[in-house]
């Protein structure tokens, strides 16, 4: 249907009724009522749309433009079509002839421009202008809809006409004049309608809705404060005096007591109507019955008091908020007063407090942060921080929410719920200081696990850990000794990154001279808390000699029931409690049990000096091998054991991992020198020639070391590498293997020897020979001790190295392989001034200017990737393929397992994808050695390494004779072994 330009005027002279003709003065009268009946229809709350029998629209009034959202051209003209959308799809001839055998019709119809559901009632009018449809809106619920019918009569057999004629109005008294086409819009709507007379106070119009009502009424009851008078009974005249009044329009609620005893409320409104001149003329006045509103608004009252007593319950305030610094509250629940001391009503709007400057300063911005990070990505977010409340208590709380965002993606507000977690946060702080206690104690552990003890150290970690936790600011620890009649004072000092305790030996008779008090605590040996202020100690040792503490503490230390000393910690911030005590006991048991090992040491080192025969110096040695083993594997062990609990933190398992790594070097570094002197002595050690590049091997060996400084904590130390000649392929023919170990024992003993200063090692070419050296800022070596050290199982025997583990074979090996290189090893050294180590070689030039990367000894950067390779691993033990299949496929390396070597050669002969073969050499059915034979048969090319457990028997030779192309001993470290597959494939 095409749009028509319509419009409806409501102006007509001619009676529909009386057919007459009206004279001036009725003219001019009928035009004054004509305004009172446009005005009516536009100001009327229902939404009503006048159209032609062709369903376009001639008139809309304001309620519907409204509740259509119409703008001013789809006012006149437009079809209604284009605006609702009936559920029978319904067109207007359907319509006109389901209204032409009844004058109205009823339906449901869906708004296009804002999609909600209507209740519909078309109403067929015949007037001077022809036939007319008005349409009444209501807004309905879908579930409404599907409750009711599509099509029906509202008055079946009362015409439009005589719903008018039953006003009780003719033409003639109704003003004289015709206007029966608005009339009949009014007469069809279905609420009280009255047009009064604002001189008279009469109604002039009343249509069958307000008619109807009266014959129903019984009583009327206004809900105003000020009523005025009279307003008893009347259906109108309350509204009518307030706009008589106020000459403005007015909106009341009045209770009517109907007839038939039931109440209902409705909405009154009172319209002035002016004439032309300005004074008011009529009033109209429209009832909407909203008892179920009412009925509602009482509901939705009752529900909002569930809701605050929710609210009120909840373990927390919930609120609302603006986006800001202030954190600006538009509402909060009533569980804020017991949170925060403030009421909602002291919060909301910043009225009282902004809840902005409730929150701890030091936690504001982490608090907007977080939650600016998770409102940015449309998630929830979930913050922890403090808040003080209105009497100065600090609270923790927890804050739950999430943005709340309108239909543009912009965000309106925050929602949410903040609890108090006080309580269950200060158990967390209390589990975070024993966790901090736990640590400092492992830390202990650790050093108590090393090779050597330094008592200084312990002793200033046991003071360190317990001035923290205790809040100390002085601290002293007394150890007596049980060979003579002398104690240790171990004062803390803190400064210039000073970390051991400094030591004073001091005999009793001194330290009985020295305080009556500190004598009477070491005599005393049980806990004192001494809480008064005014305690004066004299320790001359310690600067500045006399001390006067507000508070002091003595928690004394045993092991095997065996006294071994006290700790002293004084002025403290807070009293000393048993609890503290308690907790002190812990840290100074640490120092006995440092203290028993160094003595368990002194003596293991005592028992080894004694033996000095060769008979039983084989026995002592595996004593000794004994010991060193034990250790490392006692680690290992144990903290395999303890990484089994779910309950470690990150930190502890990396610990935990670092001291197994650590000691699992330790303990491959003493099967290796068992191997190497044994090989020594029984003349099975062969030195195998060629090109060694020195200025590469060098470079190597500087990574190396300076790792090993930060794995031995002693980064600090300066490292300088001082390579004798600039030429970075100058090469000398000589055993490169044997040469970089020599200079590793000596590097190690080094940095074993040395806490501050510097290492150096270099060498000088000569005509005829090379002089490396390896040089030393550590503790030296007295003369007389120069020659035993490069004995076997030969050290340094004084107390500023015996807390220093080692078996004694480093030198005694570095010292055979450099004669068995054909030159000599000596020691340049002065205790307290460092050592140089030297050995010299004969200088014989490299006879093979090839690639430096393939000589043995270059190390290969591992391979990152071996993607697309397969490896076949021959291995009968499960926990060794384990191993080797793990380290591979993190490499996305595709690995195959052969138990036996019967089966690796099958493979091999089948499966032409394999690019390299790890053979292990002990196999049942058949041994590595024949399988790698069988192997380089059928593809010679492809690279076999050989792997063995078997170091002593010349098994690298017996491999390479065999067919392998290089060799690895076990235990294999992943990154010798990535090295090897790379430089192979």
């Amino acid at each position: 249907m095409k749009n028509k330009d319509k419009s409806y005027s409501g102006k007509n002279t001619d009676s529909p009724v009386s057919g007459t003709h009206h004279n001036k003065k009725d003219e001019e009268s009928a035009a004054v009522t004509e305004d009172v009946f446009i005005h009516s229809f536009d100001v009327l709350p229902a939404a009503l749309l006048l159209v032609d029998t062709e369903f376009c629209i001639l008139r809309c009034n304001k309620a519907a433009a409204e509740l259509l959202a119409l703008t001013d051209d789809d006012k006149a003209g437009k079809p209604v079509w284009d605006i609702l959308q009936f559920r029978d799809e319904m067109d207007s001839e359907k319509l006109q002839h389901l209204l032409s055998s009844s004058p109205s019709l009823v339906t449901y119809v869906r708004s296009l421009p804002s999609q909600q559901y209507l209740h519909c009632s078309v109403i067929r009018l015949t007037v001077a202008q022809g036939m007319h449809y008005l349409i009444q809106l209501q807004p309905v619920s879908a579930q409404e809809i599907d409750s009711l019918t599509v099509a029906g009569t509202l008055d079946e057999g009362i015409s439009t006409e005589k719903v008018f004629l039953n006003t009780g109005i003719s033409d003639e008294t109704n003003f004289g004049f015709g206007n029966a086409f608005l009339r009949n819009i009014i007469d069809s709507l279905p609420h009280p309608f009255y047009v009064i007379e604002s001189g008279t106070h009469q109604a002039r119009l009343k249509n069958l809705a307000a008619l109807q009502f009266e014959d129903k009424l019984a009583a009327v009851h206004c809900f105003m404060k000020e009523k005025p008078e009279g307003c008893v009974g009347n259906a109108y005249v309350c509204a009518l005096k307030m706009v008589v009044e106020s000459t403005s329009p007015v909106r009341i609620e009045h209770e009517f007591l109907l007839q038939s005893g039931e109440r209902r409320i409705y909405e009154v409104f009172g319209y002035p109507v002016f004439n032309n001149k300005g004074v008011l003329k009529f009033i109209i006045q429209y009832s909407i019955d909203i008892t179920e509103r009412k009925r509602n608004e009482i509901e939705l009252l009752d529900y909002k008091n569930v809701l605050d007593n929710l609210m009120s319950n909840l373990p927390g305030m919930a609120f609302r908020c603006l986006n800001e610094v202030n954190w600006t509250m538009e509402y909060v629940s009533p569980g804020c007063k017991r949170l925060t001391g403030y009421s909602p009503k002291e919060l909301i709007s910043n009225k009282k407090t902004h809840y902005g400057d409730l929150i701890y300063h030091e936690d504001r911005k982490k608090v907007w942060d977080s939650i600016q990070r998770a409102v940015k990505i449309h998630k929830f977010y979930r913050v922890e921080y403090r808040i003080v409340t209105k009497n100065g208590k600090i609270k923790w709380v927890l804050e739950q929410g999430k943005g709340f965002f309108d239909k543009y993606d912009k965000l309106v507000s925050l929602e949410g719920l903040v609890t108090d977690i006080t309580e269950g946060k200060n158990a967390e702080l209390l589990l975070k200081d024993e966790l901090a206690i736990n640590q400092g104690i492992a830390a202990i552990g650790v050093e108590l696990l090393k090779d050597s003890i330094k008592p200084a150290r312990v002793a200033y970690m046991v003071q360190h850990y317990t001035r923290i936790i205790t809040g100390s600011q002085f601290s002293l620890l007394i150890s007596p000794s049980n060979e003579d009649e002398t104690s240790y004072m171990y004062c803390f000092e803190d400064k210039d990154e000073v970390d051991v305790a400094k030591r004073i030996r001091r005999s009793d008779k001194q330290m009985k001279m020295v305080n009556n008090l500190i004598n009477e605590l070491l005599t005393k040996q049980t806990p004192v808390i001494m809480n008064e202020p005014g305690i004066k100690i004299l320790i001359p040792c310690v600067l500045p000699g006399e001390f006067n503490f507000n508070r002091l503490m003595c928690v004394p230390a045993f092991i095997n029931s065996q006294f071994a000393g006290i700790l002293i910690l004084a002025d403290a911030e807070n009293e000393y409690t048993m609890h503290t005590v308690n907790i002190v006991q812990r840290f100074v048991n640490m120092f006995a049990l440092a203290a028993y090992k160094l003595r368990a040491e002194e003596s293991l080192q005592a028992a080894k000096e004694k033996a000095e025969e060769s008979d039983r110096l084989k026995s002592l040695f595996l004593s000794n091998m004994s010991h060193e083993l034990r250790t490392p594997m006692n680690a290992i062990v144990g903290f395999a054991e303890m990484l089994q609990d779910t309950e470690l933190s990150i930190d502890e398992k990396d610990r935990f991992l670092d001291v197994i790594i650590k000691s699992g070097d330790n303990l491959l570094r003493i099967v290796n020198d068992i191997i190497d002197i044994s090989k020594i002595e029984a003349g099975q050690l062969k030195i195998i020639y060629s090109d060694c590049y020195l200025n590469e091997l060098f470079s190597d060996l500087e990574v190396f070391f300076n790792h090993e400084l930060v794995r031995m904590k002693k980064e600090h130390l300066t490292l300088y590498m001082q390579p004798g000649t600039s030429d970075q392929n100058f090469a000398i023919y000589t055993d490169t293997v044997r040469i970089r170990q020599i200079i590793s024992n000596l590097v190690g003993n080094a940095m074993k020897f040395t806490d501050e200063g510097f290492i150096e090692v270099g060498y000088r070419v000569k005509k005829d020979k090379i002089d490396f050296y390896v040089r030393d800022s550590g503790i030296g070596i007295p003369v007389d001790q120069q020659k035993v050290i490069f004995e076997r199982f030969g050290q340094v025997k004084d107390a500023g190295s015996r807390n220093l583990a080692g078996t004694g074979l480093g030198l005694t090996i570095s010292k055979n392989l450099a004669e068995l290189l054909g030159g000599s090893m000596w020691l340049d050294s002065y205790p307290g001034e460092g050592s140089t180590f030297w050995f010299s070689i004969p200088f014989k030039p490299g006879r093979h200017q090839s690639d430096p990367h393939s000589e043995p000894g270059y190390t290969l950067a591992p391979a990152e990737d071996l993607s697309g390779k397969c490896i076949l691993v021959v291995e009968d033990v499960d926990t060794n393929f384990f191993y080797i299949s793990s380290l591979l496929k993190k490499k996305n390396c595709r690995v195959l397992r052969a138990s036996n070597g019967l089966k690796a050669v099958e493979i091999c002969k089948s499966d032409s994808s394999v690019n390299l073969v790890l053979m292990d050499i002990e196999l049942p059915l058949m041994d590595g050695y024949e399988a790698t034979r069988q192997i380089k048969k059928i593809r010679p090319d492809l690279p076999i390494i050989a792997q063995t457990a078997f170091a002593l028997m010349g098994e690298r030779e017996r491999s390479v004779e065999a067919g392998c192309d290089d060799y690895i001993a076990k235990p294999i470290k992943k990154e010798i072994l990535i090295e090897a597959i790379a430089r192979l494939i």
